[in-house]
């Protein structure tokens, strides 16, 4: 902008400069053609001698300009010469004064060459008038003067106001540069500081502070993935270790051996489950576009879900209620993973049997235009509100659930999975009395 500014302030002062140097010459040669004017009229009035002519020539002689004039008639004979004047009509010129006006410098003069009538005879006369014009040419040096001082002033002062707004626009970037070196890791509660929103410095600052928000949830979720995946991994590796420190301690008999072995292999399936959870929570955390979608009906997900469960658990009651769907089968119909939704209702339908005393889910479906609701209800133990802040936190587990088995993957990664499918899932629950979770997905529509 600044050189934007200098270069505009430059052309101006050249242009100002170069109008003033055409104006003084137009304006020179106009004075010296009216000055041979009115010598012709001089010369050619009767009763004019030379020595009065001499003397008005000397009356009317400018010093600042110096003028010479030469009258010559049609055919060049000098009929007039002022004193110091030196004739420059050749045959050239005189050719082409016929035609028109000639100007031109010569011996630091500038001259002009034309025809006239101007007397009482209306004879033809070409006039030569040549002069130095001492006046314009110092008032055009002052002019250049006063331009070149001008516009470095100017240029001095254009700069030193860039220098000083700039020093201020860019002082609120130092200082949130600075703010910037001093988060870290462990500084990531602090934010940089908004004092004005309406300006591009004030949205830049709250921009980066969203994104601080977002890196120091991030980060809080890997730190706690490593310390809580560490403590879990942790245990049942140590409780391997202590039962064959037990069972190594003395000879045992072939049941006490066996027993010990389905013990292990007992903890072993559940690292492995504990395993598999952590990788599919951190490929999904990664890589969620490379997750591939078909058009699938949620209910057989539903149904599936169900059915793995009483397989694995015949305790389970599982109840799925249809009645709020209506007859048309596309209200069924969604857009998604039909291995990751299966386990999102899996987990919901898992839970809410382990919480309950009951092992009692009731699944309901209620299907609109745009979108479709799964209700997972239970009448387990419920949680309190200070709960439910927490429960979809990777590894969250309250101590007084301690005794049911789990490890607080389930619900964070239902979550991000219906977050992959643009779907959301809340949570409605009262302490001791039960929860419901409810699922939203949106229906698949055909182009």
């Amino acid at each position: 902008m600044s050189l934007l500014l200098i270069t505009g302030l430059v052309l101006f002062s050249v242009n100002i400069y170069w109008f003033y140097s055409n104006y003084r010459e137009d304006e020179f040669y106009h004075r010296l053609r009216q000055a041979a004017l009115n010598m012709e009229q001089l010369i050619f009035t009767k009763g004019s001698s030379k020595e009065q002519l001499r003397l008005l020539e000397a009356l009317q002689d400018d010093p600042y300009s110096k003028r010479q004039i030469i009258i010559y008639d049609s055919i060049g004979t000098i009929l007039f010469r002022s004193t110091g004047a030196v004739a420059h009509l050749n045959e050239a010129y005189q050719k082409q004064v016929l035609k028109k006006e000639v100007e031109f410098r010569k011996d630091g003069y500038e001259r002009t060459l034309f025809v006239s009538r101007n007397n009482p005879s209306r004879k033809l006369l070409i006039l030569e008038a040549a002069g130095y014009d001492l006046g314009g040419f110092n008032k055009q040096k002052k002019l250049r003067t006063t331009l070149i001082l001008g516009s470095l002033i100017l240029i001095v002062l254009q700069g030193l106001a860039t220098w000083y707004f700039m020093r201020r626009d860019l002082l609120p970037l130092s200082r949130i540069a600075s703010q910037m070196k001093q988060i870290s890791g462990p500084t990531f509660h602090q934010r940089l500081s908004e004092a004005n929103l309406n300006n591009e410095i004030g949205q830049m600052s709250h921009a980066f502070n969203e994104l601080l928000d977002r890196v120091e949830k991030a980060y809080q979720q890997q730190f706690n993935f490593i310390s809580y995946a560490s403590h879990e991994l942790r245990t049942p590796l140590a409780i391997l270790l202590s039962n064959s420190q037990v069972t190594l301690f003395k000879e045992r008999t072939t049941e006490e051996y066996v027993q010990t072995l389905k013990s292990f292999q007992d903890d072993v399936n559940q690292m492995i489950l504990l395993v598999n959870s952590l990788l599919e929570l951190a490929r999904l955390n990664a890589d969620a576009q490379s997750v591939s979608f078909s058009c699938l009906r949620l209910d057989e997900q539903l149904w599936a879900a169900s059915d793995l469960l009483k397989e694995n658990h015949p305790d389970y009651q599982i109840h799925i209620d249809f009645a709020t769907i209506g007859d048309t089968d596309e209200a069924m119909l969604v857009m998604g993973n039909a291995r990751l939704l299966m386990l999102v209702f899996k987990n919901l339908m898992e839970n809410a049997c382990k919480y309950s005393s009951n092992k009692k889910v009731v699944v309901n479906i209620q299907a609109g235009q745009q979108q479709v609701l799964v209700n997972v209800c239970d009448e387990g133990i419920g949680m309190s509100a200070a709960e439910l802040e927490h429960i979809f936190d990777a590894f969250y587990r309250n101590g007084q659930h301690s005794k049911i088995a789990g490890y607080g993957i389930g619900l964070p990664l239902a979550k991000r999975i219906l977050e992959i499918h643009r779907g959301s899932i809340v949570v409605q629950s009262v302490k001791d009395k039960g929860s419901v979770f409810t699922v939203t997905l949106p229906t698949w529509k055909e182009d």
